[in-house]
């Protein structure tokens, strides 16, 4: 990207605007729950000025409104993915070669492998594939749903689709990085899938 724009090519930055908003919804939305959750389950101890989490939970709640709120970071990742949705159902025959990374989820508007009509089995839910599959399905039926309804969203339409676009993005990256442990250890593999599944299971 950095060599790009020293040549004058921006056509990634749309595309990394994207990619960044959905991500810092995600991790910035899920850190504040994660620490609430912290917080609270460990009763008159969470409140406890020596342990700090009062404290931190204090300081983080503010900072994840810093770029103005992440309700306009969720508009940033709709609007993208309505334009992606657009760009793609402009040509005379979609083709994934006009989707990038943030969008890729959009394929399943266009391509739908036979084998995504089977029943899942409950061994195919240890499978991190199957998981990305419904998660990508989920996000690029959504955005079909919310073009169709653009006009007339609900109140948290824009916050459930940006969600669910960067839930697909990031289970995907994951998949990706799970296929290259092929050099790991055999247990450090079952690790790292095991974390996917959780991270998945949580979403599905």
């Amino acid at each position: 990207m950095t060599e790009d724009l020293k040549k004058g090519d921006v056509s990634l930055l749309a595309e990394v605007h994207a990619t960044t908003s959905g991500l810092k919804v995600y991790v910035s939305t899920n850190a504040a729950n994660d620490i609430e959750v912290v917080h609270r389950s460990m009763g008159g101890y969470g409140y406890s000025a020596f342990l700090g989490l009062g404290k931190l939970y204090a300081d983080y709640l503010p900072a994840t409104t810093f770029e103005g709120d992440n309700f306009v970071l969720d508009q940033q990742v709709v609007r993208a993915s309505l334009k992606a949705h657009r760009q793609l159902f402009s040509l005379s025959k979609p083709s994934i070669n006009s989707l990038a990374p943030f969008s890729f989820h959009l394929i399943h508007l266009i391509h739908r492998p036979a084998e995504s009509n089977h029943p899942i089995s409950k061994d195919d839910w240890q499978n991190p594939t199957v998981s990305v599959t419904l998660l990508e399905r989920r996000a690029a039926l959504m955005v079909h749903d919310h073009a169709r309804k653009a006009r007339t969203p609900d109140a948290s339409a824009n916050q459930r689709l940006s969600n669910a676009v960067t839930q697909a993005f990031v289970a995907k990256r994951i998949e990706d990085i799970i296929g290259d442990l092929r050099e790991l250890f055999e247990k450090d593999r079952e690790v790292v899938k095991g974390v996917h599944s959780g991270m998945c299971d949580l979403h599905t």
